[in-house]
């Protein structure tokens, strides 16, 4: 059986086919443990959940999305839902830019926006592709390399590295200077 769909026998994580690409390293780990070799404790700030550091001059819109991304953290992910924490990625995204005021489509978020390279905090963060112009997942940004999302029946909505998951795009939804 091959270790995804091991792993979501027991888990069942909303993305089965993203435990592969941590094969090597899981390998790696282990084979260190064997050995006996001295693994480095982890710093205690990895994993916390702290504020984010907002740029200065951030636009009072984005500080508001940030600030309702932050009161969704802890929710639970419902698949299709959007209520108040319960809800899936896009209900989140949904919820978190309604109550800045803007409203979103249930689902595709992202087409209402343009791509950029140069996100910001509060712009949409899309990953997992499957297909063209469509991905999987959605989540909100909250600058240095971390974002806000419902990301899957486990671990419920959280901030976390947007690394944890492949394909990454960003869309700004927010004209320049908002």
């Amino acid at each position: 059986m091959p270790k995804g769909a091991a792993v979501q026998s027991v888990q069942e994580s909303a993305f089965p086919e993203l435990y592969a690409q941590w094969d090597g390293e899981a390998h790696a780990i282990v084979a260190a443990l064997k050995s006996g070799t001295h693994v480095a404790k982890c710093p205690s700030a990895v994993g916390s959940v702290q504020d984010p550091q907002l740029p200065a001059n951030l636009s009072k819109l984005r500080r508001d999305i940030i600030h309702y991304a932050e009161e969704g953290i802890g929710g639970s992910y419902v698949w299709g839902g959007t209520a108040f924490k319960a809800w899936d990625c896009s209900g989140y995204v949904q919820w978190v830019y309604g109550q800045a005021g803007i409203p979103l489509p249930r689902t595709e978020q992202w087409t209402g926006g343009h791509p950029t390279s140069v996100p910001q905090p509060g712009d949409l963060v899309v990953q997992n592709p499957d297909g063209p112009n469509h991905w999987g997942h959605v989540g909100i940004y909250a600058g240095n390399g971390m974002m806000f999302s419902a990301l899957n029946p486990t671990v419920g909505t959280l901030l976390h590295p947007v690394a944890w998951n492949v394909g990454t795009r960003y869309f700004a939804l927010l004209r320049a200077g908002t």
